[in-house]
């Protein structure tokens, strides 16, 4: 193939936009997609770092000895569990997010590939 064939067929299968626009959508979905990976990590890391704050609260509230150390002990690991199912439900709400964006559009990009296909052929 010379270079005339290559520009010929690149002519041929560049004329339609809406392989530009899938391409990006593509683009946007890929990113959607991976911004909200990596702000689920995030609360991940969130969420375990506040289990571990739960556990020395638990340990701090065993040795409490008096009624006012106890409930003071207690409110904060309520703050804290509070917290914890914030981020929980920060990575729910992501996870959701990227579950929509893996299949936005799909239809679309099936039918822009069928399209090519059949030009190949």
């Amino acid at each position: 193939m010379d270079m005339r064939d290559a520009l010929t067929e690149v002519k041929q299968f560049s004329n339609d936009n809406n392989e530009l626009d899938e391409s990006l959508i593509g683009l946007l979905r890929t990113t959607a997609i991976t911004v909200n990976v990596a702000k689920t990590i995030q609360s991940g890391k969130k969420v375990q770092q506040q289990s571990r704050e739960l556990k020395q609260i638990s340990d701090r509230l065993k040795v409490n000895k008096t009624q006012d150390d106890a409930q003071k002990t207690i409110a904060d690991g309520f703050s804290v569990l509070s917290d914890l199912f914030i981020n929980i439900e920060d990575m729910i709400k992501r996870n959701s997010y990227i579950s929509a964006s893996g299949g936005l559009f799909s239809d679309r990009t099936y039918n822009l590939l069928k399209r090519i296909e059949k030009k190949m052929k």
